[in-house]
């Protein structure tokens, strides 16, 4: 027999208008405490349970606000990809040195936070997501677009660049920015798999050193 905690739709117990408003108002935070723990634990392996230990959220509230497991696991995949993706573009945007843009981008797209273990949670996360969007249609057109999100931020750094006259126009800058994502995504998976040696500054230094090559441009790596 299905129990709440397995994802059935057995129906929560009815809350107070009180509970539910506050409830609500809390969703962005145990989405993001529920992020962690996919990290952790992997997409399958998730439960309502583990989530309510990590959030102190009742099960009851966890039922109400995102209905099954799979609901509550998908939505806190989105809701941390849209963090991280809106942050990223507003710290890029901010930086004026054209340079040390396009620098802080390649950084970026290797590690996203400079403590390593929030690094590799992040990554993890990732592979989390990509690999429920093979498995579900909707989900895959989302983190198409989330992915072109990341193209974008490559892009632009580069336009800026270019702008400022400090490299000259590729020839196909989304070859380049795509090479540039490719390389990050590769390094990050191999250092979230735990391979001997690699470290997030390797990984860092070699996608700076992608770009650096790609743009004609060895002032990346200074």
């Amino acid at each position: 027999m299905a129990t709440p905690d397995d994802g059935s739709s057995t129906a929560p117990a009815a809350r107070s208008p009180r509970t539910v408003r506050r409830a609500a108002r809390n969703k962005e935070d145990l989405l993001a405490r529920a992020g962690a723990v996919v990290a952790e634990r992997g997409f399958e392996a998730t439960r309502f349970s583990d989530v309510a230990t990590h959030t102190g959220a009742s099960v009851s509230t966890l039922q109400y606000l995102f209905g099954n497991r799979e609901d509550l696991v998908v939505q806190a995949l989105r809701a941390r990809t849209r963090r991280m993706l809106t942050e990223a573009h507003r710290l890029s945007g901010a930086i004026e040195d054209p340079l040390e843009r396009l620098r802080w981008v390649a950084d970026h797209l290797a590690a996203h936070d400079d403590d390593s273990a929030v690094a590799r949670d992040e990554w993890m996360l990732w592979v989390e997501y990509w690999r429920a969007a093979l498995r579900d249609e909707e989900l895959a057109t989302e983190s198409l677009g989330a992915y072109d999100e990341w193209l974008r931020l490559v892009r632009d750094a580069v336009a800026a660049a270019v702008s400022a006259g400090v490299v000259r126009q590729p020839d196909d800058v989304d070859l380049v920015a795509q090479g540039a994502c490719a390389v990050a995504d590769g390094l990050g998976i191999q250092i979230a798999l735990g391979r001997p040696g690699a470290t997030w500054q390797r990984a860092r230094l070699v996608t700076r050193s992608w770009l650096a090559a790609a743009l004609d441009c060895p002032e990346l790596l200074r």
